[in-house]
């Protein structure tokens, strides 16, 4: 079938929840395991059913190029549907749908939404956190078309207001990822002292990291932290995240190094960086992963590691939606 009789498919609702949750059900279901092969021949099918079944077995043709090998198994089916309309997505000439699509499968991107909503913790996404999280995933419209305060245009995804740097004190990410990477201040209010949080007097010109641990943290030398949060749709940015997930963030990194170069000599210089899809940069993600194992060593509880991951998903999508809704706040 066409690609675009294909998509015309997908954009029908109904026609989507018949051919693309019920199908699999429904195919899976007449090619049973050996177990349930006596039920079926015991009791043939009847006359309608049996029309039903070749009605469903032209409407997955039409769709697909191929049928499972495990018949028998409904996420046989689903898996083959699903890698089917991925590359009917990817067959249109957009980078920055590329962009949006790859940056979606890496890991984590999505751990906010593997968070319990619970206030009192601050896993509760708010309808807009909520909606403009979805829609940057799915290419739904956020708000209209409209013209920003700077008097810069402003399109229906919103994504301006990433990168606008009228709006880029409002972003609480920084600020975020330093709580989070402060564990003493997760387990134990009294260990924040071994922490300084924007040290004076590490570098000659007054450059501030963010933080600094007053403990050794690696082969007897103290952790100095720079968090920074990076676009992935920016206009220098898109083109290039279409082809290498995580290459912005990775790219950060290497800035941040070079800018506090001077401090590799005396102290284990650790560049944070994560892009707004929530992608980590190439150093980051293992640097993530000895955070969570020193949280799970304290608290002795294996499930920091994934609360660790959700915390800073819950900053980007909270970011987010504070720099694209200042766009259109006056």
């Amino acid at each position: 079938m066409p690609i675009n009789s294909k998509l015309d498919i997908v954009h029908n609702l109904s026609t989507f929840q018949s051919l693309y949750l019920s199908l699999p059900c429904f195919l899976s279901y007449r090619h049973p395991l050996p177990a349930r092969a006596l039920s079926t021949g015991c009791f043939p099918l009847s006359h309608c059913l049996y029309g039903k079944v070749i009605h469903a077995t032209d409407a997955w043709s039409a769709l697909h190029d191929s049928s499972p090998r495990r018949k028998e198994t409904q996420s046989a089916w689903d898996d083959l549907a699903c890698r089917d309309s991925l590359a009917v997505l990817f067959d249109t000439p957009s980078h920055w749908n590329h962009c949006r699509l790859r940056t979606a499968q890496k890991i984590h991107t999505a751990a906010w939404s593997e968070a319990f909503p619970i206030a009192i913790v601050r896993n509760l996404l708010s309808p807009d956190e909520l909606r403009i999280a979805t829609a940057l995933h799915t290419d739904a419209k956020i708000f209209e078309n409209t013209e920003c305060r700077c008097g810069q245009f402003v399109d229906r995804l919103g994504l301006y207001g990433l990168s606008s740097l009228l709006h880029k004190e409002r972003k609480p990410l920084p600020q975020t990822f330093n709580h989070q990477l402060h564990p003493q201040t997760v387990i134990d209010p009294h260990w924040s002292h071994l922490c300084l949080l924007e040290p004076v007097g590490l570098t000659r010109d007054r450059r501030r990291p963010d933080g600094l641990t007053l403990n050794p943290w690696y082969r007897g030398r103290s952790l100095v932290w720079d968090a920074t949060v990076v676009d992935t749709f920016a206009e220098s940015h898109y083109i290039v995240s279409a082809a290498i997930p995580g290459s912005v963030a990775t790219d950060a990194e290497a800035n941040k190094c070079w800018k506090y170069n001077d401090l590799l000599d005396n102290y284990y210089f650790q560049p944070v960086t994560i892009e707004t899809t929530g992608v980590y940069g190439k150093s980051t993600a293992p640097f993530f992963s000895c955070l969570a194992k020193k949280l799970i060593d304290i608290s002795g509880d294996p499930m920091e590691r994934q609360w660790l991951h959700q915390r800073l998903s819950l900053a980007v999508v909270r970011g987010n939606t504070t720099s694209r809704l200042a766009c259109v706040q006056v």
